[in-house]
């Protein structure tokens, strides 16, 4: 019998394998688990050459996988201010003005994670006088609106509406732009002009991000976009050894561009650390913006329109990418868009491989909770998206929709009470991505760190098992991976997260404070404390 690479004993082994759900030893090679037991099932795998890792009081579990998050998106902001927190534009004025003040006057000045209510009724005039007539973008905090500086819509070239094909808008007065993005195809339109770092800055940024999120316990990330040169950055981190971790990516799929997507993932590469394995569509855009697709009008008249301009449009691009065998990603947060999700994917059938996905699903109808179950669909869920809701419904989010609605929000326990499943994941840069803050904050309904605040919704918290699942089995079963990864098990991918104490058994308060120990991708050691 050849020597196993790595072999881990002595722990706790959360195995998530119905079959045999715990264990004390594990043994690696060639990037496969070989053995699951105890100390003497290893003793037939341990040779000269295999690195031996006593570890009592460890505990191992399938390797953490984040199923949402926008990693190359976030380093391009890497030198942006951050805003967050701020909320109102004195703060915001006060934040900008420093910031522009020891910049040339041609500089751009580009903030992140701006409130809503720091710019309610603030339009480019604002924006102008506090950067000083420079060249300014401003991220909303949920990445799908955008504020623009007069000289910054100048270097655009946005002197006036443009046709994207969707409901996204250059916002105009009397023909003349407010500064005001809405939705994708817009903002990503604007912020082009924004001189973005060079590939070998994004290379050795995003190596410096994976390897801080492998420190965290992550084996892989779901990357739901198409930021510019990922493929070409993705291929410079694996050859030269500096990808730590697993990456799917699905492109985004857009109305006016949907032959370029298909030609995109017709000539997709055959997977290494990373490959294509799904496209993302856009259905709605979000409850704070006004832009989520209802079943009723949000408050302020809002949230009745589908991004795609016809959805029958949206059926047919999602039937031609099942036909190439590809599952769907659908951004869907208001009611109404998951409900339209659900019925296409009903329609146009499952795909070859894997399954399709329904990002967000902020908002659920009764109707619409056991369908995910029924139609093997997975909701993908990022529970510390509710950071920004107060138990008082005086916040944004559940101001738009009014307090009776505010309690269909977040229903991932719902949907897993009905026999669902739910992928977790932390939208990062829009949250944070420490899977443990996301699982605390999954199990608590509150931010981990704010002991004082009540919950929103205690009766949708998940267990702690049902977190780690959402982080494991059942982001593996999300991209059609469960064959191969989400549980501890012989012929398995030997990605693993070890912990200094057990994630299962510590309270959720605590869980963000648990240290990792070693992460393990294909078997090797991405991350040893």
């Amino acid at each position: 019998m050849t020597a196993a690479d790595l072999v881990i004993h002595g722990a706790t082994v959360h195995t998530m394998d119905p079959a045999r759900p715990s264990a004390h030893s594990v043994a690696v090679r060639d990037g496969l688990v070989v053995a699951v037991g105890d100390a003497h099932d290893m003793r037939p795998h341990i040779g000269g050459r295999t690195e031996v890792v006593d570890a009592p009081g460890s505990v191992v579990t399938p390797g953490l996988v984040d199923s949402h998050q926008h990693p190359f998106h976030g380093v391009a902001d890497t030198y942006a201010i951050g805003a967050a927190g701020l909320n109102t534009a004195q703060e915001l004025e006060a934040l900008l003005r420093r910031a522009s003040s020891a910049l040339p006057a041609d500089s751009w000045v580009v903030a992140t994670g701006v409130e809503y209510g720091a710019l309610a009724g603030q339009d480019r005039a604002f924006l102008d006088a506090a950067v000083d007539g420079r060249p300014a973008f401003l991220w909303l905090a949920d990445s799908h609106n955008a504020l623009m500086s007069t000289h910054g819509l100048r270097l655009a070239g946005i002197t006036g509406p443009i046709g994207f094909g969707d409901r996204s808008e250059i916002m105009v007065d009397d023909g003349v732009p407010t500064g005001w993005l809405h939705e994708m195809s817009a903002v990503l339109h604007g912020y082009s002009a924004v001189p973005p770092p060079s590939t070998d800055d994004i290379a050795r940024l995003a190596a410096d991000l994976f390897a801080a999120q492998a420190a965290c316990g992550i084996t892989g990330v779901h990357v739901p976009d198409s930021w510019a040169g990922t493929e070409a950055v993705l291929d410079a981190l694996e050859g030269a050894g500096r990808l730590p971790l697993r990456i799917m990516r699905a492109p985004w799929v857009f109305p006016s561009r949907v032959e370029e997507a298909v030609d995109a993932v017709r000539d997709r590469r055959a997977p290494g650390l990373w490959r294509t394995g799904a496209v993302k569509f856009f259905l709605d855009g979000t409850i704070d913006g006004g832009s989520a697709w209802l079943e009723h009008p949000d408050c302020a008249g809002d949230g009745t329109r589908p991004m795609w301009m016809d959805v029958r449009e949206y059926e047919s691009a999602v039937r031609r990418f099942v036909e190439l065998g590809m599952p769907c990603l659908t951004h869907a947060i208001g009611d109404r868009a998951v409900t339209a999700a659900l019925d296409t994917y009903a329609a146009v059938g499952r795909p070859g491989t894997g399954r399709h996905r329904v990002e967000h699903a902020e908002l659920l109808s009764d109707n619409d909770i056991p369908r995910f179950a029924e139609l093997d669909v997975v909701a993908s869920m990022q529970p510390t998206h509710m950071d920004w809701t107060l138990p008082d419904h005086s916040d944004n989010w559940s101001q738009r929709l009014g307090s009776p609605r505010c309690a269909h929000g977040w229903r991932y326990a719902d949907v897993v009470r009905a026999g669902g499943r739910v992928a977790l994941g932390s939208d990062w840069p829009v949250a944070h991505y420490d899977p443990r803050v996301v699982m605390a904050g999954a199990r608590l309904r509150r931010p981990a760190a704010e002991h004082g605040r009540a919950p929103v919704g205690p009766d949708q918290a998940l267990t702690p098992w049902q977190g780690l699942a959402g982080y494991t089995t059942w982001a593996a079963y999300g991209v059609g991976e469960e064959r191969v990864a989400g549980c501890v098990r012989e012929g398995m991918r030997a990605d693993l997260t070890v912990f200094a104490g057990d994630p299962l058994a510590c309270r959720a308060e605590d869980l963000p404070d648990l240290p990792v120990a070693m992460t393990v991708v294909a078997g090797r050691v991405a991350h040893r404390a």
